[in-house]
């Protein structure tokens, strides 16, 4: 088979190299003419290229400028005839709200033309890159054009000032609707929405008219912000109307014994009243304008300790024969502020046309009126009574017993009701009806008013020891006096110096106490009677009992000079000093015990025979007999 092979190959060479001789042959005629044209292409660029040798390709513009085969020099002097007149152009930033507008050339605004480098661009065309990159580009330029851009220069600090400037003019922060209070005045200012240049925005809607070198307009965008209270012109009015005047409180009716007539509520007043209170709600906020209606309660409570005046009760006397009442003294009647319904007038005036509010005052007509009955108040009955004597007592001492004891006649205490002697006993003086006497001070007989007013408060206190009611201020008198000994016997005195020293005790039933008196003149005798209903109950005594007692002071001696030649007058008597205890029981109508060994102490110092003489006595020559007693 090898044999074969070598045989056959020499039989196919010459057909082979024939066919590479035809094929030779067939290729020159294309490939001379290739070569013939990128010759000729070679000769084209050439020739291009010398023609263009320091100059800008055919085909660049700038901004409309053909710098086809311009030197740079002479590009540099087309251009900058161009630039040097956009230059003057204007671009005016619009406020599209409040319509102010600003007007800034370009370099007003940082922007400036680098002519040298835009230059430096345009004949770098068709020369930067690779051989294959730059004929390309030389031949697009040719066939197509080349517009350029010139090359513009930003002063971010310029700019950034210049839209500052604008922003300091358009900017504003978002301002809540106030009302504030300056001294006694409110002011009123309404919300502000707030404003914000969009700064980076502008910023890019500026470059189109600058890259064109033209005038433009550019509106400037604003971002608004809400306040949270924009505005609530009813506020500025509500405030007008409630401090716009004064407003005056009057008296429908004259009030007696009440130098009070009409009260103006001054605007600073009204202002001191007012509050100011944000509410938020639902994502919203508004100002609640309102009188502060504690302060004016405060202000009316003040008024109302002006106008208010206690009822006075009727005083009666009860007729043992028809067991009813007999009108003494009609009963007065109180009166009193209602401080809720004058509120309430002031509350819905305050911020109308009215200005006058009405004080509203109402009568206190007291249970123990004069249309009162026995039956009503449960005064039935006499439960108890006490005596006392005031024998060998002076003319004056005995006009002071009976003025103090009117004061008590005819008085009605109400259940559960404290009763205080110096209440009703009024003043003690010579306008009140009182005359002046011997009474003792400080361990002195003296010229005083009202001497005798203890005979009336030690029988009234006896009379409500025996009543069984609880008694809750008493004090003794300083020494035993001799008027009150009798009777009783000592330890059941009580003193009273108004406003220092009372006598008071509480009626602890359920029925109103009438208070009767009757002063006797022939038996020199004061009688307290107590009417109302019995209970039942009943008190026991014990003692006095006597301690720690004390022989009497040396006797007195005292010159008056208002007394009569030789006159003597005993104006005290000796008395032991001692410690005097009066224990009580008292049980109710069951014989139960209700508050038992209520002790009493007195105590008593020494006291002496006090005697005062007129002229021409010598204390140390009267006899015995001459002493009076």
């Amino acid at each position: 088979m090898q044999i074969r092979s070598s045989v056959e190959n020499p039989l196919t060479l010459p057909h082979d190299r024939s066919f590479s001789r035809g094929l030779r042959w067939f290729l020159v005629p294309p490939l001379t003419a290739l070569a013939v044209i990128l010759l000729a292409a070679a000769i084209v660029v050439v020739n291009y290229e010398s023609q263009h040798r320091g100059l800008i390709y055919t085909g660049v513009q700038i901004w409309g400028v053909d710098l086809s085969q311009m030197s740079q020099a002479d590009a540099q002097e087309a251009l900058g005839r161009l630039l040097s007149n956009s230059t003057d152009r204007t671009i005016t930033l619009l406020d599209p709200q409040s319509e102010q507008q600003w007007d800034y050339s370009p370099a007003e605004l940082g922007i400036s033309y680098d002519l040298q480098r835009t230059v430096t661009g345009a004949y770098e065309v068709g020369r930067v890159g690779g051989p294959l990159t730059a004929l390309t580009d030389r031949f697009m330029a040719w066939y197509f054009g080349h517009e350029m851009a010139p090359v513009i220069v930003f002063d971010e600090g310029k700019m950034a000032q210049a839209l500052q400037d604008v922003a300091v003019s358009t900017n504003r922060p978002a301002r809540d609707a106030r009302l504030t209070q300056t001294g006694g005045s409110f002011e009123y200012t309404p919300g502000q929405v707030g404003r914000q240049l969009d700064v980076a925005d502008l910023k890019e809607r500026l470059l189109q008219p600058v890259m064109n070198f033209r005038n433009a307009r550019v509106e400037l965008l604003l971002h608004e912000s809400r306040p949270n209270v924009l505005d609530d012109p009813e506020v500025a009015a509500r405030v007008q109307a409630i401090l716009g005047s004064p407003m005056e409180f009057y008296f429908q009716d004259p009030l007696e014994d009440l130098d009070l007539d009409r009260v103006q509520i001054s605007s600073q007043q009204l202002s001191e009243w007012l509050r100011v209170q944000l509410v938020e709600e639902g994502g919203s906020a508004q100002y609640d304008v309102f009188i502060d209606e504690n302060a004016v309660r405060h202000w009316l409570t003040e008024i109302e300790a002006r106008v208010f005046r206690q009822p006075e009760n009727a005083r009666y006397y009860f007729d043992d024969n028809t067991r009813e009442l007999v009108l003494v003294e009609p009963h007065i009647n109180g009166r009193a502020l209602d401080i809720d319904a004058t509120l309430e007038t002031f509350m819905a005036q305050v911020g109308t046309p009215n200005r006058s509010v009405p004080f509203v005052v109402d009568d206190i007509v007291p249970t123990v009126n004069s249309s009162a009955t026995a039956a009503q108040l449960g005064i039935t009955e006499l439960i108890t009574q006490s005596t006392t004597w005031f024998y060998g007592s002076t003319p004056e001492r005995k006009h002071n017993i009976a003025r103090a004891a009117a004061q008590f006649f005819g008085i009605v205490v109400a259940p559960g009701e404290e009763f205080s002697f110096n209440h009703y006993l009024g003043d003690v003086t010579e306008d009140a009806g009182f005359t002046t006497g011997l009474i003792i001070i400080g361990g002195r007989t003296v010229e005083g008013i009202g001497g005798g007013v203890c005979q009336v408060s030690t029988t009234l206190y006896q009379t409500a020891f025996w009543a069984g009611f609880p008694i809750t201020e008493r004090l003794e008198h300083g020494y035993r006096v001799h008027y009150y000994d009798d009777g009783q016997g000592p330890g059941m005195d009580a003193t009273v110096f108004s406003p220092l020293v009372d006598l008071k005790f509480v009626n602890n039933t359920d029925h109103y106490l009438l208070i009767e008196n009757y002063y006797d003149e022939v038996f020199q005798s004061l009688t307290f009677k107590f009417y109302s209903t019995s209970t039942g109950r009943t008190v026991e005594k014990d003692g006095p009992v006597f301690e720690n007692e004390t022989p009497p002071r040396p006797d007195v001696w005292e010159y008056n000079e208002e007394l009569e030649p030789g006159e003597i007058i005993k104006v005290d008597w000796a008395v032991e000093g001692a410690r005097v205890t009066v224990n009580r029981r008292v049980f109710d109508g069951n014989g139960n015990l209700m508050y038992g060994n209520e002790a009493f102490v007195s105590n008593y110092v020494p006291w002496s025979n006090i005697y005062q003489y007129g002229p021409g006595v010598d204390p140390e020559n009267v006899e015995p007999e001459d002493i009076p007693e």
